[in-house]
């Protein structure tokens, strides 16, 4: 788990320059740098650090120049499908602080991309960073993101749907990150679940790859998938996104919110009797205020107003929706409120997540 303790006021998708006060905390294998032991309580990590993400045994760290450093466990050579994207795993190695093992690795810098054409060249300065989303019974076959401060998109690990956004479904996974090509203009966000992946352009647009078999992606019923990048055609002027294991929620310029995927625990605001979204609709929340910010983990969403209350949707069965009890939404009570009597400025959370941190002036809640 990774935050910081002073959030801008509303929506982002350029990392604070003034990179400083990251904290860490929880186990200790997907972080590198440890004395192999968990860690209990929040630690501040060292260094200008730019951004971060903390996937399922593995972590991301971009420094404020733009380098990138991955680290994380590694269950198996075999089991791997790249998605730290540090190349091929030296199998007689263990415990190398400069090589990548099976195991735990301390962080390594992603000195290397292969860019539109196959071809390796240097890494460019990376600005975002998006962890991988599986389970820990299940944590090689994932994949990862980074946008570069020019905008390019790179992408690395498992490829078994598609979500690769390389085009080609003879590529069953890479090792290294690749270049994104078919999406027009520069990308500003991106978001990645379990075998499919969204990315946000500067002017507003959605493209997705991978899985689409429960609308995933928003390309309706007749597309099991897609291995390069499609739009997604009923969203324009989108501001932020976020994506659970199997969906995804949008936030519009004008406040308006949409979704799509999966909705097995009403985690899209609507009573639907647990059949998926496979194209993106509209979320009507009532006697609500203009929403500023969503986010979504494993199969439950939240929703941050300008007067900083927070209203959520979905699976509650470890209590995750925060209103008090281990009941899921339904069609009488498709969305609850948070029960938190303070002003909230940002939440965290994760695709493969089940706990949730909401964010205050100067303290942090869960």
């Amino acid at each position: 788990t990774l935050i910081t303790p002073d959030p801008t006021y509303s929506p982002t998708f350029q990392p604070t320059l003034i990179a400083e006060n990251w904290y860490y905390w929880g186990a200790e294998e997907g972080r590198g740098n440890t004395l192999a032991q968990n860690q209990q309580v929040p630690q501040e990590i060292e260094g200008e650090i730019q951004d971060v993400s903390a996937g399922s045994r593995h972590t991301f760290l971009i420094e404020k120049g733009g380098l990138a450093t991955a680290a994380g466990f590694v269950e198996s050579a075999f089991g791997y499908r790249g998605h730290l994207g540090l190349g091929q795993i030296d199998e007689k190695c263990k415990n190398d602080k400069n090589k990548l093992c099976e195991g735990e690795n301390d962080p390594l810098t992603i000195e290397t991309v292969r860019d539109a054409s196959g071809k390796e060249v240097d890494a460019p300065p990376f600005k975002r960073v998006y962890a991988g989303v599986g389970i820990p019974a299940d944590s090689g076959e994932m994949h990862s993101v980074l946008i570069a401060q020019n905008g390019k998109v790179y992408i690395t690990g498992n490829n078994n749907k598609g979500q690769l956004c390389l085009g080609d479904d003879k590529i069953e996974y890479v090792d290294e990150f690749h270049e994104v090509s078919g999406i027009p203009g520069r990308a500003r966000a991106a978001a990645v679940g379990d075998e499919f992946t969204l990315i946000l352009t500067e002017d507003g647009e959605v493209w997705g790859c991978g899985s689409n078999e429960v609308g995933q992606i928003g390309q309706g019923d007749n597309t099991d998938y897609s291995n390069k990048p499609v739009r997604i055609k009923e969203l324009t002027n989108i501001i932020d996104l976020s994506t659970g294991l199997s969906f995804a929620i949008f936030l519009e310029e004008k406040g308006r919110v949409w979704g799509t995927g999966s909705n097995l625990y009403g985690q899209l605001c609507g009573f639907t009797g647990g059949e998926p979204r496979v194209n993106v609709r509209e979320i009507v929340i009532e006697d609500a205020g203009v929403i500023t910010q969503v986010e979504t983990n494993r199969e439950s969403s939240y929703f941050l107003f300008d007067d900083g209350e927070v209203r959520s949707c979905g699976r509650n069965d470890e209590g995750q929706l925060g209103n008090g009890n281990s009941i899921n939404t339904s069609e009488k009570d498709p969305i609850v409120k948070v029960n938190l009597n303070k002003i909230v400025r940002r939440i965290g959370s994760g695709p493969s997540s089940q706990s949730v941190f909401f964010i205050g002036d100067k303290k942090v809640y869960a």
